[in-house]
Protein backbone atom coordinates (compact mmCIF):
# COMPACT_ATOMS: atom_id res chain seq x y z
CA UNK A 1 0.00 0.00 0.00
CA UNK A 2 1.81 3.48 -0.89
CA UNK A 3 2.08 6.63 1.12
CA UNK A 4 -0.77 8.52 0.62
CA UNK A 5 1.64 11.17 -0.05
CA UNK A 6 2.81 9.85 -3.34
CA UNK A 7 -0.51 8.38 -4.94
CA UNK A 8 -1.34 11.72 -6.08
CA UNK A 9 1.95 11.51 -8.27
CA UNK A 10 0.89 10.80 -11.98
CA UNK A 11 3.91 8.15 -13.40
CA UNK A 12 3.55 6.53 -9.62
CA UNK A 13 0.35 5.81 -10.18
CA UNK A 14 0.67 4.33 -13.78
CA UNK A 15 3.66 2.20 -12.17
CA UNK A 16 1.42 1.11 -8.99
CA UNK A 17 -1.31 -0.12 -11.02
CA UNK A 18 0.80 -1.65 -14.49
CA UNK A 19 2.48 -3.77 -11.24
CA UNK A 20 -0.89 -4.50 -10.25
CA UNK A 21 -2.66 -6.07 -13.66
CA UNK A 22 0.93 -7.54 -14.74
CA UNK A 23 1.04 -9.27 -11.42
CA UNK A 24 -2.44 -10.56 -11.38
CA UNK A 25 -2.50 -12.49 -14.39
CA UNK A 26 0.70 -14.20 -13.66
CA UNK A 27 0.91 -17.46 -12.09
CA UNK A 28 4.22 -19.20 -12.10
CA UNK A 29 6.60 -21.04 -8.59
CA UNK A 30 9.35 -18.21 -9.62
CA UNK A 31 7.93 -15.31 -10.37
CA UNK A 32 5.40 -13.34 -6.96
CA UNK A 33 1.82 -13.63 -7.48
CA UNK A 34 -0.67 -10.70 -6.48
CA UNK A 35 -4.26 -11.54 -5.75
CA UNK A 36 -7.02 -10.05 -7.93
CA UNK A 37 -9.29 -8.40 -5.32
CA UNK A 38 -13.03 -7.01 -6.20
CA UNK A 39 -14.08 -3.44 -5.26
CA UNK A 40 -11.19 -1.46 -3.12
CA UNK A 41 -11.28 1.85 -1.38
CA UNK A 42 -7.60 2.76 -2.00
CA UNK A 43 -5.20 1.54 -4.08
CA UNK A 44 -3.18 -1.37 -2.89
CA UNK A 45 -1.38 -4.95 -4.26
CA UNK A 46 -2.44 -8.06 -1.90
CA UNK A 47 1.05 -10.50 -2.48
CA UNK A 48 2.12 -13.64 -1.50
CA UNK A 49 4.71 -14.38 1.29
CA UNK A 50 8.00 -15.20 -0.73
CA UNK A 51 10.15 -16.88 1.50
CA UNK A 52 14.27 -15.95 1.81
CA UNK A 53 15.84 -13.46 1.22
CA UNK A 54 17.08 -11.05 -1.50
CA UNK A 55 20.21 -11.86 -4.18
CA UNK A 56 21.73 -9.53 -3.17
CA UNK A 57 21.84 -10.34 0.47
CA UNK A 58 22.99 -13.44 -0.48
CA UNK A 59 26.04 -11.95 -2.35
CA UNK A 60 26.56 -9.25 -0.07
CA UNK A 61 26.88 -12.08 2.87
CA UNK A 62 28.59 -14.91 0.58
CA UNK A 63 30.85 -12.52 -2.16
CA UNK A 64 30.16 -14.93 -4.80
CA UNK A 65 28.18 -18.53 -4.84
CA UNK A 66 29.91 -21.47 -6.45
CA UNK A 67 29.75 -21.40 -10.08
CA UNK A 68 27.59 -24.70 -10.13
CA UNK A 69 25.00 -22.34 -7.79
CA UNK A 70 25.69 -19.48 -9.89
CA UNK A 71 24.19 -21.51 -13.13
CA UNK A 72 21.25 -23.11 -11.40
CA UNK A 73 20.19 -20.19 -9.92
CA UNK A 74 20.40 -18.22 -13.75
CA UNK A 75 18.87 -21.00 -15.43
CA UNK A 76 15.59 -20.35 -12.88
CA UNK A 77 15.71 -16.95 -13.81
CA UNK A 78 15.90 -17.88 -17.23
CA UNK A 79 12.76 -20.46 -17.02
CA UNK A 80 10.59 -17.53 -15.01
CA UNK A 81 11.44 -15.32 -17.40
CA UNK A 82 10.38 -17.46 -20.66
CA UNK A 83 7.08 -17.56 -18.53
CA UNK A 84 6.65 -13.54 -18.58
CA UNK A 85 8.13 -12.96 -21.93
CA UNK A 86 5.37 -15.57 -23.50
CA UNK A 87 2.26 -13.69 -22.73
CA UNK A 88 4.54 -10.07 -23.97
CA UNK A 89 5.36 -8.93 -20.70
CA UNK A 90 8.81 -7.78 -19.68
CA UNK A 91 10.76 -7.15 -16.45
CA UNK A 92 12.92 -4.58 -17.19
CA UNK A 93 14.27 -4.52 -13.84
CA UNK A 94 16.05 -7.44 -13.61
CA UNK A 95 19.00 -7.40 -10.78
CA UNK A 96 19.90 -9.03 -7.21
CA UNK A 97 17.65 -6.45 -5.51
CA UNK A 98 14.62 -8.13 -7.66
CA UNK A 99 15.30 -12.02 -7.26
CA UNK A 100 13.95 -14.24 -3.86
CA UNK A 101 15.78 -16.92 -3.48
CA UNK A 102 14.98 -19.60 -0.27
CA UNK A 103 17.14 -22.07 1.81
CA UNK A 104 16.45 -25.06 -1.31
CA UNK A 105 17.93 -22.36 -3.73
CA UNK A 106 14.58 -21.56 -5.33
CA UNK A 107 13.99 -18.53 -6.98
CA UNK A 108 10.94 -15.46 -6.94
CA UNK A 109 11.21 -12.43 -9.26
CA UNK A 110 9.78 -9.43 -7.79
CA UNK A 111 8.61 -6.02 -8.00
CA UNK A 112 7.66 -5.78 -11.33
CA UNK A 113 7.11 -1.88 -10.99
CA UNK A 114 8.60 -0.14 -13.83
CA UNK A 115 7.31 -3.72 -15.67
CA UNK A 116 5.46 -3.27 -19.46
CA UNK A 117 3.59 -5.32 -21.73
CA UNK A 118 4.01 -5.67 -25.70
CA UNK A 119 2.35 -2.03 -27.30
CA UNK A 120 2.76 -0.45 -23.79
CA UNK A 121 3.81 3.33 -23.96
CA UNK A 122 7.89 3.96 -24.26
CA UNK A 123 9.67 4.44 -21.15
CA UNK A 124 13.30 4.92 -22.20
CA UNK A 125 17.07 7.12 -21.10
CA UNK A 126 15.90 9.98 -20.92
CA UNK A 127 13.71 9.17 -17.53
CA UNK A 128 16.06 6.50 -16.42
CA UNK A 129 15.73 8.15 -12.28
CA UNK A 130 12.21 6.89 -12.60
CA UNK A 131 11.25 4.86 -14.84
CA UNK A 132 14.03 2.50 -16.68
CA UNK A 133 15.94 0.63 -14.42
CA UNK A 134 19.33 0.15 -12.77
CA UNK A 135 22.93 1.58 -14.80
CA UNK A 136 24.48 -1.55 -13.79
CA UNK A 137 22.17 -4.18 -15.64
CA UNK A 138 20.16 -2.30 -18.71
CA UNK A 139 20.63 -3.43 -22.19
CA UNK A 140 22.93 -0.99 -24.31
CA UNK A 141 19.90 -0.48 -26.48
CA UNK A 142 17.70 1.14 -23.63
CA UNK A 143 21.07 3.44 -22.98
CA UNK A 144 20.64 4.49 -26.63
CA UNK A 145 17.31 5.22 -26.53
CA UNK A 146 15.51 2.65 -27.67
CA UNK A 147 12.72 0.20 -26.10
CA UNK A 148 13.98 -2.24 -24.31
CA UNK A 149 12.44 -5.48 -25.06
CA UNK A 150 12.58 -9.41 -23.44
CA UNK A 151 16.15 -9.58 -25.09
CA UNK A 152 16.99 -6.49 -22.56
CA UNK A 153 15.83 -8.64 -19.27
CA UNK A 154 18.03 -11.80 -20.51
CA UNK A 155 21.18 -8.81 -20.89
CA UNK A 156 20.17 -8.19 -17.47
CA UNK A 157 20.45 -11.53 -16.36
CA UNK A 158 23.93 -12.18 -18.09
CA UNK A 159 25.30 -9.43 -16.22
CA UNK A 160 23.69 -11.24 -12.98
CA UNK A 161 25.55 -14.37 -13.47
CA UNK A 162 28.62 -12.37 -14.56
CA UNK A 163 28.74 -10.52 -11.07
CA UNK A 164 28.02 -13.75 -9.58
CA UNK A 165 30.70 -15.93 -11.12
CA UNK A 166 33.22 -13.07 -10.53
CA UNK A 167 32.11 -11.19 -7.85
CA UNK A 168 32.84 -7.82 -9.98
CA UNK A 169 30.24 -5.93 -12.41
CA UNK A 170 31.52 -5.96 -15.59
CA UNK A 171 31.10 -2.33 -16.14
CA UNK A 172 32.50 -1.07 -12.84
CA UNK A 173 32.35 2.67 -11.50
CA UNK A 174 30.54 5.19 -9.36
CA UNK A 175 29.02 7.50 -12.04
CA UNK A 176 26.25 5.72 -13.69
CA UNK A 177 26.37 7.64 -16.82
CA UNK A 178 29.94 6.27 -17.23
CA UNK A 179 28.91 2.99 -16.70
CA UNK A 180 26.03 3.15 -19.17
CA UNK A 181 28.39 4.42 -21.50
CA UNK A 182 31.48 1.29 -21.00
CA UNK A 183 28.94 -0.78 -22.16
CA UNK A 184 28.49 0.80 -25.43
CA UNK A 185 32.17 1.41 -26.19
CA UNK A 186 33.91 -1.38 -24.08
CA UNK A 187 34.26 -5.19 -23.62
CA UNK A 188 34.10 -6.63 -20.28
CA UNK A 189 37.04 -8.73 -18.77
CA UNK A 190 36.01 -12.37 -19.94
CA UNK A 191 35.18 -14.20 -16.08
CA UNK A 192 37.55 -16.56 -16.66
CA UNK A 193 40.33 -13.58 -16.63
CA UNK A 194 39.37 -12.53 -13.26
CA UNK A 195 39.14 -16.17 -11.96
CA UNK A 196 40.80 -19.09 -13.19
CA UNK A 197 39.08 -21.75 -11.73
CA UNK A 198 35.80 -20.73 -13.54
CA UNK A 199 34.73 -23.97 -16.10
CA UNK A 200 35.70 -23.11 -19.47
CA UNK A 201 32.26 -25.08 -20.33
CA UNK A 202 30.23 -22.13 -18.76
CA UNK A 203 28.71 -20.24 -22.03
CA UNK A 204 29.74 -16.84 -20.54
CA UNK A 205 32.78 -17.67 -20.37
CA UNK A 206 33.91 -17.55 -24.67
CA UNK A 207 35.32 -13.72 -25.07
CA UNK A 208 33.36 -13.96 -28.17
CA UNK A 209 29.82 -14.43 -26.29
CA UNK A 210 31.02 -11.90 -23.78
CA UNK A 211 31.76 -9.66 -26.41
CA UNK A 212 28.08 -9.47 -27.56
CA UNK A 213 27.02 -7.67 -23.77
CA UNK A 214 28.90 -4.33 -25.19
CA UNK A 215 26.38 -4.42 -28.24
CA UNK A 216 22.62 -3.75 -28.76
CA UNK A 217 20.65 -7.00 -27.42
CA UNK A 218 19.46 -8.01 -31.11
CA UNK A 219 22.78 -10.12 -31.33
CA UNK A 220 21.53 -12.43 -28.15
CA UNK A 221 18.79 -13.47 -29.91
CA UNK A 222 21.00 -15.86 -32.03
Amino acid sequence: MPHPEVEGDLLFYQRFEGEKEICETLDHPAVVKAFPEGKRSRIYIAMEVAPGRLLRQALNDQRKPSAERAVKIAVAVCEALEYIHSPGAVHRDLKPENIMIDGEGRIKLIDFGIASQTGARRLTFGKLSNVMGTPDYIAPEQVQGRRGDARSDVYALGVILYEMLTGEMPFPGSDPFVIMNDRLVKDPIPPCEIDPSIAPELPFLDFRFVRLFGRPTRSLSR
